[in-house]
């Protein structure tokens, strides 16, 4: 290995008055420092904040106390995520089925609409509840809200009227697909 580390530094015998971080950087040699640290004087050791005991515990009702998380409800939301998520998830296999067998079945035509709106209604309620909340946006907030929930029942009712009356959601899709 000094053979093999030698060599480089004769061919650089020639650049000792040239500069000196280029032959450093040419021999492969990482730091450019080779100076001792200057000596430092500490007068007291450092020592570690006491951690207090259970006996020394903190006041209790300050700011300092943790966030208690409620029980989970089905009445405060807390299974709202795993609803989303699942309505998403079944929204692929509607999709796929209403693409395979459009117009053959009412019942996909209605699952696959109502999936659809009850998607897309909590997806616009979820910008409305961060972008427009009620306590910044005090009437434009509760507007938004409601118009949203209007154009849920609208639409509903329009593909229910579409579902009864007329070909289907997914016959319509097909249509317009093959024009």
């Amino acid at each position: 290995m000094a053979a093999i580390r030698a060599a480089p530094l004769r061919q650089l015998n020639g650049f000792n008055g040239v500069n000196p971080h280029m032959r450093l950087m040419a021999t492969g040699l990482r730091s450019f420092s080779t100076a001792r640290p200057a000596a430092v004087q500490v007068s007291k050791p450092a020592q570690a904040a006491p951690v207090p005991s259970a006996s020394q515990s903190y006041i209790k009702g300050t700011v300092n106390d943790p966030t208690t998380f409620p029980p989970p409800s089905a009445a405060h939301g807390s299974y709202h995520w795993a609803f989303e998520r699942g309505l998403s998830a079944a929204l692929v296999p509607l999709v796929a089925i209403g693409a395979v067998r459009h117009g053959t079945s009412g019942a996909i035509d209605a699952s696959l609409a109502l999936a659809l709106v009850v998607h897309s209604h909590i997806g616009f309620d979820c910008i409305f509840a961060d972008y427009l909340h009620e306590r910044k946006f005090p009437i434009l907030g509760p507007v938004a809200k409601w118009g949203l929930r209007a154009a849920t029942v609208g639409t509903l009712v329009g593909l229910y009227e579409f579902q009864t009356n007329d070909v289907g959601l997914t016959e319509l899709v097909a249509r317009v697909w093959t024009a």
